[in-house]
């Protein structure tokens, strides 16, 4: 099954959006204060990966064959 890059890019930032918080942690436990720059592109990258998993999943399940699948009725 061939995957598009859009869907690699933004499971990629949704991973990001998981995985900032912690690592921003960690490195303000060890006194490393990453720039300020750096911590809000995390917080872009992330916000904008997990609206895009959030929109797909939306529209996959707007589709009509994905609905009859899943024992769902069709939407008028």
């Amino acid at each position: 099954m061939p995957v598009s890059s859009n869907l690699v890019m933004v499971n990629w930032a949704a991973v990001m959006a998981m995985w900032a918080p912690p690592y921003l942690t960690l490195l303000h436990h060890f006194r490393i204060e990453p720039p300020e720059a750096m911590q809000w592109s995390l917080v872009a990258v992330g916000v904008i990966g997990s609206i895009s998993i959030l929109y797909m999943a939306w529209r996959e399940s707007r589709r009509p064959s994905w609905r009859a699948s899943h024992g769902l009725r069709p939407l008028s």
